[in-house]
């Protein structure tokens, strides 16, 4: 699988939230996010887990860019294996991305994500 995502996501025509999720594994691995929509910085450095952080609503988010950049590292002892999964509510349909990759021991996988958002 690629470690590179690039998505468009549908909005609906309501004010409801659009909440991200990131999901970090494989098992016992860490990682860091920098997330940014636009120029606009939403989380840096942010450890671990995220769970549906509002970045904004269906109503005010046609045509902008989310960027996430995670770095995940093996910290696990019994794998090597890396993953993230990308996790978007609210919009049109809930979407989900997984990608994943295999490091060396104690090296790091560089996941990129670029998500522009689009109103029908």
């Amino acid at each position: 699988m690629s470690t590179d995502l690039v998505k468009t996501y549908i909005l609906n025509r309501s004010s409801e939230d659009i909440k991200l999720s990131l999901i970090i594994g494989g098992i016992e691995q860490t990682a860091a996010s920098l997330i940014t929509l636009g120029e606009e910085l939403i989380l840096k450095d942010y450890p671990g887990d995220l769970h549906q952080k509002i970045i904004g609503q269906n109503n005010n988010l046609h045509k902008k860019v989310l960027n996430i950049v995670t770095v995940i590292t093996d910290t696990a002892p019994n794998h090597n294996d890396t993953d993230l999964y990308v996790l978007l509510e609210g919009g049109f349909v809930t979407k989900g991305y997984k990608m994943q990759e295999e490091v060396q021991p104690g090296a790091s996988a560089v996941y990129t994500v670029e998500i522009t958002f689009y109103q029908f």
